[in-house]
């Protein structure tokens, strides 16, 4: 399978020349911290908790890191931002 290929099917999500995959790996992890860090890490909770249990218990996973980011500061701060187009401040709550 060609990287085409793999990329089409979504296997993969981007490809980058040879040699730059740290930089594109680097830019990617800034790109992720400069959001909301509960949603960040209910969504890490969610990949580590949900990737090894069936699907009615991985879906239980799920709507749990949802309903903690949809709850949040954050996502208050996240909507106002927006609305003022403004880079959100996000409170980490």
């Amino acid at each position: 399978m060609d990287a085409a290929e793999a990329e089409r099917i979504g296997l993969a999500d981007q490809i980058v020349p040879a040699g730059t995959a740290s930089q594109a790996a680097i830019d990617l992890a800034a790109r992720m911290a400069a959001n909301s860090p509960v949603a960040v890490r209910a969504a890490k909770t969610a990949i580590r908790q949900g990737g090894s249990i069936g699907l009615p218990a991985a879906l239980e996973v799920e709507d749990a890191a949802w309903r903690t980011a949809a709850l949040s500061a954050d996502r208050r701060e996240g909507i106002a931002a927006f609305n003022e187009k403004r880079a959100p401040k996000w409170p980490g709550e």
